[in-house]
């Protein structure tokens, strides 16, 4: 590969050339030295790979071509959203605008993946490869149509640190100015339709992740408290996942522990 070409790729990352030590005839960089220092730092980091064998083996070869044919399955759960928009409230006098409930999910699932590590993965051929690092992918709406740019690391990003970086890929994306860089190295997608009255829908996967999910609007409902009736804030959860990857057991588990931290936003937001 040609320097020229290994210019256009680094300018893709913004990676400064002079910053990597190249391995080439008179200290040149190399593709491969970029290669390495691009999977260093925007690839997330492996937590520990899972070889696929006896019955899960099974189940994934049988699994196969309903996935090619249905591809994924979805799991809903409703969650009261009152306790949320109370802190969302809080926040805004604090930080002088309000977070938007897109943030304050991405909070929310970041800190539930942690509780559910397994989930945090992609499938690669007969494996599972569980990741350490955090890395959100959100749709983003763009002149091109939905795109999927990523937040690194948001488990470790604190609230206004995570607005920052929301409204930079918003507003990159609106301007069509995301780079590769943006799309690599994603471990699980956030999609919202809310905005649009959704009430419920089927997110699809984001390959080879094996997790989305699908966030909806916010709805005042009856709901029954210690045998009263009662009005409250509710939001329906989508929760798509692949089915060789990960059984229904525990992705539901997954599901109520961040139904858990939206309902109880103080253990999540509580050091904001």
């Amino acid at each position: 590969m040609s320097e020229e070409e290994v210019r256009l790729i680094a300018e893709q990352y913004d990676v400064d050339l002079s910053k990597i030590k190249g391995s080439g005839p008179n200290g040149k960089v190399t593709l491969e030295d970029l290669e390495r220092y691009i999977k260093e730092h925007f690839y997330p980091k492996v937590k520990e790979e899972v070889k696929i064998f006896g019955i899960r083996k099974v189940i994934a070869d049988r699994l196969s071509k309903s996935y090619r044919e249905a591809v994924h399955v979805t799991i809903n759960m409703e969650v009261e959203m009152d306790n949320l928009m109370r802190m969302r409230e809080s926040l805004a006098e604090m930080l002088g605008k309000k977070p938007s409930y897109t943030v304050l999910m991405l909070k929310c699932i970041a800190k539930a993946i942690r509780d559910f590590i397994e989930i945090n993965a992609t499938m690669e051929g007969d494996r599972i490869v569980i990741y350490e690092d955090v890395n959100i992918n959100v749709a983003v709406d763009s002149p091109i149509g939905l795109i999927t740019p990523v937040i690194r690391k948001v488990d470790e990003k604190s609230l206004p640190e995570l607005l920052e970086d929301y409204k930079d890929i918003v507003d990159r994306a609106k301007k069509g100015m995301l780079k590769e860089k943006d799309f690599v190295g994603g471990t699980f997608t956030l999609t919202n339709l809310g905005m649009f009255g959704v009430e419920s829908f089927t997110p699809i996967i984001n390959p080879p992740q094996i997790a989305i999910l699908g966030v909806n609007r916010i709805a005042e409902k009856p709901v029954v408290r210690d045998g009263k009736l009662e009005k409250a804030h509710v939001m329906m959860l989508s929760l798509s996942f692949d089915h060789r990857a990960i059984d229904g057991a525990p992705a539901a588990r997954f599901l109520q522990r961040l139904k858990h931290y939206i309902e109880n936003p103080e253990k999540v937001l509580e050091d904001e």
